[in-house]
């Protein structure tokens, strides 16, 4: 049995809320796994009011304003004093690389979901995956591009495909999980072969879409996201600041 985690990590929920549970028991069982007894994770937790952010989720515009948006937050959470920050959210990380190449000041070190999610595909091996997230997520291309540079071919589903997935991820994350959506997703997930991995590139995807619901090895960002911030947890060293 080892000693428990020495460093704090925070968390920068309600992005929205269905799903940020899932980071603090992926971080709990994590810790539990690697340091036994009762020990578990040093959380904080901010969860916003996403409904700011996500009205400007249009393709009509609003994207230039959440990039500031974003910033406050983060600032919030940042002077509560964790030592590495998880944005609980797949598409908020476009905006956290916009605010990163404008070089934004924080004490904690953000854990990059993108980069922690190809990395994790490198070290199982995957040369081909497909994407699923939202629909700004699959069109956009920050997340494809990213494991892209990482070496990693990448695919998404089909426009008919992609309307239903954000159709059935809308409800999700309004805490509506029907029970035919995951019937849903393995029709249409059958109809796609011949990939390493699945990414769930969504926070709110791996709430319907598990091994029952595909042959495709899945590859869970917050699992991976969390696997990363747990290995600065316990690691040795400077805590605020550090760069990994």
């Amino acid at each position: 049995m080892s000693g428990g985690p020495s460093k704090i990590i925070g968390l920068l929920g309600g992005t929205s809320w269905p799903s940020t549970p899932l980071y603090y028991t992926a971080l709990n069982r994590m810790v539990a796994e690697k340091a036994g007894g009762h020990h578990s994770a040093r959380i904080l937790m901010y969860s916003i009011n996403y409904h700011a952010i996500k009205s400007r989720y249009t393709e009509t515009g609003g994207w230039d304003e959440i990039p500031d948006l974003l910033e406050d937050e983060l600032h919030l959470l940042d002077r509560a004093g964790p030592d590495c920050i998880l944005i609980c959210n797949n598409t908020l990380h476009k905006a956290y690389d916009i605010l990163a190449a404008r070089g934004i000041a924080l004490g904690a070190h953000v854990i990059h979901l993108v980069v922690a999610t190809a990395k994790e595909a490198q070290a199982r091996g995957y040369n081909r995956v497909l994407l699923l997230g939202t629909k700004f997520t699959m069109e956009d291309g920050f997340f494809a591009d990213r494991l892209r540079f990482f070496g990693l071919e990448t695919d998404v589903p089909n426009e008919a495909d992609r309307a239903e997935i954000q159709r059935m991820q809308t409800e999700i994350s309004a805490g509506r999980l029907l029970p035919e959506f995951r019937a849903r997703f393995a029709e249409m997930l059958s109809r796609y072969q011949g990939y390493d991995g699945l990414i769930l590139g969504c926070t709110e995807l791996p709430l319907a879409i598990t091994e029952a619901e595909t042959d495709i090895p899945i590859l869970n960002p917050i699992e991976a996201q969390c696997a990363a911030a747990i290995k600065y947890a316990f690691s040795a060293g400077p805590k605020r600041g550090l760069v990994l």
